[in-house]
C-alpha cells in the first residue's frame, strides 16, 4: 500500500487550500439570515404586548392591542 502512494501524483507535498465558494455562500446565508432576525424582532417589538417582541396577544374579539397609528 505504500508503494501506492508513492505513486500517487502530488503525494509528496500537499498545498493548503482557503474557502471556497460554499463557504463563502454560507457566510453570505448567515449573514442575511442574522439581519432577518433582527428586522422580525423589531417588528415584534411593536406589535407585542407592552413592546415585548416575545408577549403573546389575547385571543378573541377586541383582544388585540396595536400601537396608535402616527
Amino acid at each position: 500500500m505504500s508503494q501506492f502512494g508513492m505513486q500517487m501524483t502530488g503525494a509528496q507535498r500537499r498545498r493548503a487550500s482557503g474557502p471556497d465558494v460554499y463557504t463563502g455562500l454560507a457566510v453570505i446565508a448567515t449573514v442575511f439570515l442574522v439581519v432577518a432576525c433582527a428586522v422580525m424582532y423589531r417588528a415584534a417589538s411593536k406589535v407585542g404586548v407592552a413592546g415585548n417582541p416575545f408577549g403573546i396577544q389575547q385571543a378573541g374579539p377586541n383582544q388585540v392591542k396595536l400601537p396608535a397609528a402616527k
